[in-house]
């Protein structure tokens, strides 16, 4: 299962390159968690980035929720999706 979720990982990272700039990607803190519901992904990093992420009224967020569902799907797993500011 650690294969898969590294997968599942650099897809979600492929997928956020396609409107944010790798450097600020790059920022991004992608951590997976398996639990009795599935897979809980995690993204941490700067406010700047993660407003990129969840867009105008978390449309966007949404949108790579759907997006997660469907290729957790394709390998039999229940994926969600957390997106969160860091704490200093």
């Amino acid at each position: 299962m650690t294969d898969k979720i590294d997968e599942i990982k650099g897809k979600l990272k492929k997928l956020l390159s396609l409107w944010i700039e790798p450097e600020k990607v790059d920022q991004l803190e992608i951590e997976a968690k398996i639990d009795e519901k599935g897979v809980l992904i995690e993204v941490n990093g700067p406010q700047e980035v993660l407003s990129l992420i969840i867009g105008k009224g978390g449309q966007t967020v949404n949108a790579v929720r759907t997006i997660l569902k469907s290729v957790g799907g394709s390998i039999g797993a229940a994926i969600s999706l957390k997106v969160q500011t860091r704490t200093v």
